[in-house]
């Protein structure tokens, strides 16, 4: 496995690891209109990303290489904007969901190229399945905002 990918599968693991404790944030915290809607989507989307957590830090030690097990290390490493303990609007809540989607949908795919480009079709198939999925949770959130 490559450096790079090592490095690219890891810092994703971190940003799951930090999204999971955000989702819980906007479940528990989301308010207006949409609550019942939202408040059941997030715990469906909290516990995807436990599994996903689970599956990239398997593969990770499936390659021989060490995910990121610990917060504070989790921490340093991710691009998630954490969120304040204070209620959010429905509106808010999508759109901070959305924008984190985005980086979703664009890690992935780098991940997949990075992992085809070293011939791993293991990581690249596993990636695309998560691109898939974020691809249609964007297009939903879109639908959801208008």
């Amino acid at each position: 496995m490559s450096t790079s990918l090592y490095e690219m599968m890891n810092k994703y693991l971190a940003d799951q690891q930090v999204m999971f404790i955000k989702l819980h944030n906007l479940h528990w915290y989301v308010e207006g209109d949409a609550f019942f809607t939202l408040h059941a989507k997030f715990e469906e989307l909290y516990d995807q990303t436990a599994a996903i957590i689970d599956e990239v830090a398997e593969r990770i030690l499936a390659l021989g290489q060490m995910p990121v097990a610990n917060l504070r290390k989790a921490l340093q490493m991710t691009s998630v904007e954490e969120l304040s303990d204070q209620g959010v609007n429905s509106k808010e809540a999508v759109c901070k969901l959305a924008k984190d989607v985005e980086y979703w949908i664009r890690d992935s795919k780098a991940i997949v190229e990075a992992a085809e480009e070293a011939r791993d079709s293991v990581t690249a198939d596993l990636f695309n399945g998560y691109l898939g999925e974020y691809q249609k949770l964007a297009w939903m959130l879109g639908a959801f905002e208008k």
